[in-house]
């Protein structure tokens, strides 16, 4: 509104300083017309008409500089404003984008989602170099514990302290730690190569039941062993997946609910299709596990029971796995669990 009203100022000046000349040029050529009777008069005219109107050129100039100027400062102002509108915005406080040229406002709105976005990226950087530490932390201490024992026994074996029976044990403990090390390298190559953006997904249709039974089939030995019952149930699941993932969902899941149970206990497993989903529920009736901890069951080496993790085995990256496998095939995972009654995770993947 400020710019229309000194750009009329400025244009009625104009005009107003047009017309007074060309009045100013007749009156004076009224007064001095009974002398304009002859050429030689018309250089004594011009020269008596001459200082007025350099004058009113002057006027004019200094009038238009005058104008020129406030309008001038009245166009840099918000301009300055948004210069430190911006660098206040990038330097991480919180502004109000005050009134300026409508033309700037989608310019300072793009500079502001742009630093959101950057401090988004940010995070994302700092908590997954959180993450690498942690992970680097845990893995270390995880091929320590089991390095240790191979080489303690290892040294009984070799110095002869440990004879016949004793050294028949001392080479099954070394035989037992070194497929646990076995296990943690297989589970971490299987964690990078999920977390990997630039893996292939190879996803080809997929009936996940006679997966189940495969996957079953080849646990019952350890179930037997512990003294826990297996059940599959449901119908014909096709899903657009990665076989060797889904063997490996299907594996720690049931491997998890087994460790975690108790003598004489059950898990049950059932996959069926529902609407625009495959849906595969397990559900124990082991240990179960506290409200404080279920956030974090899925987290790389998260033990609840860190003394029971170690007497039942495992690397710890289970259900990391799992929910790295469900993301990975755009699913999503739940978990219910109550302590002394159970878990039961359920995984949802699109057809």
């Amino acid at each position: 509104m400020e710019r229309r009203l000194y750009y009329t100022l400025a244009v009625i000046a104009s005009i107003t300083a047009v017309v007074t000349s060309i009045v100013l040029v007749f009156l004076l050529h009224d007064f001095y017309s009974p002398m304009v009777s002859s050429i030689e008069n018309i250089k004594f005219v011009f020269i008596g008409i001459l200082p007025a109107i350099v004058g009113l050129l002057v006027f004019i100039l200094l009038f238009l500089y005058l104008i020129s100027s406030i309008l001038t400062a009245k166009i840099i102002e918000p301009i300055k404003l948004t210069t430190q509108n911006i660098e206040s915005i990038l330097s991480g406080e919180k502004v109000e984008i005050p009134e300026v040229y409508e033309e700037l406002k989608p310019f300072i709105e793009t500079i502001e989602l742009q630093k959101k976005e950057i401090e988004a990226y940010i995070r994302k950087l700092k908590e997954a170099e959180k993450i690498r530490r942690e992970f680097t932390a845990n893995v270390s201490h995880e091929l320590k514990t089991p390095l240790t024992s191979i080489n303690g026994f290892a040294e009984m074996i070799e110095t002869g302290t440990a004879k016949g029976e004793d050294a028949m044990k001392s080479a099954a403990i070394i035989r037992k730690e070194g497929n646990r090390l076995l296990d943690l390298i297989d589970s971490i190559i299987k964690l990078s190569q999920l977390e990997d953006i630039n893996v292939e997904k190879e996803f080809a249709p997929l009936d996940i039941y006679p997966v189940g039974e495969t996957v079953l089939t080849n646990l019952r030995p350890k179930a037997k062993e512990k003294n826990i019952s297996l059940s599959l149930h449901g119908s014909k699941t096709v899903v657009e997946a990665n076989r060797r993932m889904i063997e490996d969902l299907l594996y720690n899941l049931i491997d998890n609910a087994i460790n975690y149970n108790k003598p004489g206990g059950e898990v049950s497993i059932n996959i069926y299709p529902k609407g625009d989903w495959a849906v595969i529920r397990v559900s124990d009736t082991g240990i179960g596990i506290p409200v404080e901890d279920q956030s974090r069951i899925f987290e790389r080496f998260y033990r609840v029971d860190k003394s029971r993790s170690k007497k039942v085995g495992g690397t710890g990256l289970g259900l990391s796995i799992v929910k790295h496998i469900v993301e990975f095939h755009n699913g999503k995972i739940d978990l219910s669990s109550k302590v002394g009654e159970g878990t039961t995770i359920e995984v949802h993947l699109p057809k």
